[in-house]
């Protein structure tokens, strides 16, 4: 029996890369393809022969752009057994969808687990950037690790693992428009899920491309502000129960934000910018979990449930 995956790609603001991927995705070799399109763009952004071949696979619309709502959405729509995520600018090669698959028949312990992903640096260097993340081998496999934090440029799951997660958090992405894949693996952690890191599934990044990630071009200050909004945000999610702050909590964010070597040498204009950032960061990072107290709350199924 071929086996079946979904491929679930939200997309924003590119269409050579995108269009590039899909391309490479009909020609993988034995596997059987869903692709889901996840369009985050204002109506009407893709045309000629890209707006033709998303015709012919499932091309979802979502009014505006969120990361997070973009893969659940692509999950709730999608019928195989086994989930791909994918970003808009990765280019696999011909085996590498089955190469995943092949993973899970192989590997029993194995529901979730991420690629190599690699740019034009080459594999050596994107190999050597994992390796701080990695925590022990999987049994009997010195080649395959279990990972602490993971990047989500391509991650692989078994169907009904993803379902356990809950999804990726929407509300996070709505305030701090990043990190929501750092706080998705981290809270995989919290509930004991395993990730792992299978170096020898391979796929090249194209990290030369535009669109997508605003953390890339925005200003050094607004990517500052976003970062720390997601930090304090983290912080008060992942709390038991989700809520207040605590000491340690602040102590943390102080540290993550303002006492680090590069903050500290910028200058004391820069050191009191940094603590503005943070203070706000976190008085309005406790009206917004006012806001949706409630989704944290429910322990079922999570953001794949709303």
């Amino acid at each position: 029996m071929i086996p079946q995956l979904s491929v679930i790609i939200p997309t924003y603001k590119r269409s050579d890369s995108l269009e590039k991927l899909i391309d490479c995705l009909n020609e993988q070799k034995n596997v059987l393809l869903e692709i889901i399109i996840v369009d985050q763009n204002k109506a009407g952004f893709f045309t000629g022969s890209l707006a033709l071949k998303l015709s012919k696979l499932i091309h979802l619309k979502q009014s505006c752009p969120n990361a997070s709502l973009a893969r659940n959405t692509g999950f709730k729509k999608a019928n195989a057994p086994y989930i791909l995520f994918l970003d808009d600018d990765l280019v696999p090669d011909t085996s590498f969808c089955f190469n995943g698959i092949s993973v899970f028949l192989k590997f029993p312990l194995i529901k979730s687990f991420i690629p190599l992903v690699f740019s034009e640096e080459g594999k050596k260097l994107a190999y050597n950037n994992s390796k701080r993340k990695f925590l022990k081998y999987y049994p009997e496999n010195h080649e395959i690790f279990s990972i602490t934090d993971s990047m989500s440029a391509a991650v692989f799951f078994e169907r009904t693992y993803f379902f356990l997660t809950g999804g990726f958090d929407v509300h996070l992405f709505d305030f701090a428009k990043t990190s929501e894949d750092h706080e998705f693996f981290l809270r995989m952690k919290r509930k004991k899920m395993l990730l792992w890191f299978v170096p020898f599934v391979e796929i090249f990044h194209d990290d030369k491309i535009a669109g997508g990630c605003e953390l890339r071009t925005s200003g050094y200050w607004e990517t500052r502000k976003k970062c720390i909004r997601a930090m304090a945000y983290r912080h008060r999610i992942h709390k038991s129960p989700p809520g207040n702050l605590s000491i340690s909590d602040l102590i943390q964010l102080v540290h993550s934000s303002v006492l680090n070597k590069k903050v500290i040498s910028s200058g004391i204009l820069n050191i009191v910018k940094e603590i503005n950032l943070l203070l706000d960061s976190i008085k309005q990072s406790r009206y917004f979990f006012i806001e949706h107290k409630k989704q944290y709350s429910t322990t079922s199924v999570g953001f794949i449930g709303e």
